[in-house]
């Protein structure tokens, strides 16, 4: 049923709004990630609760690069460069979660230093994308 729905809803949205939300999921996943681990790495955050969450966070980062890479859209280099970014973003998720099981502090760091990078990329990107077309 939700399958159907969900269906319904993406085929009523343009190609660029459905760009537009996965573009803004990716960045608040992103979000989610680092403040998640600067809370594992203060100590504040359990070991399984921050594992769950790059996961998950790690899954909704592969399916918004698909719905972006599924859209048709007249800005393909564009599009593009969106897929590109959020696939970074889930590269620096993975590497986040490898170091976090091998409680490798420096390698999540290096992780969330690679989020933050990914987050201004995607940022860029996204502003290219809905730029004002001449």
């Amino acid at each position: 049923m939700r399958v159907l729905l969900l269906t319904g809803v993406l085929a009523g949205c343009s190609s660029s709004d459905q760009i537009e939300q996965q573009s803004k999921t990716a960045a608040s996943a992103a979000q989610t990630v680092s403040v998640m681990l600067d809370a594992w790495m203060d100590g504040a955050a359990p070991f399984a609760y921050t594992a769950g969450t790059l996961r998950s966070t790690g899954k909704t980062l592969a399916d918004a690069e698909a719905q972006i890479r599924s859209a048709g859209t007249a800005e393909p280099a564009e599009q593009s460069a969106l897929a590109a970014a959020i696939k970074n973003l889930s590269a620096a998720v993975a590497r986040a979660d490898a170091g976090l099981q091998a409680d490798n502090r420096a390698e999540v760091q290096n992780a969330k230093q690679d989020l933050r990078r990914g987050s201004r990329t995607l940022a860029t990107a996204y502003a290219r994308y809905f730029a004002p077309k001449p």
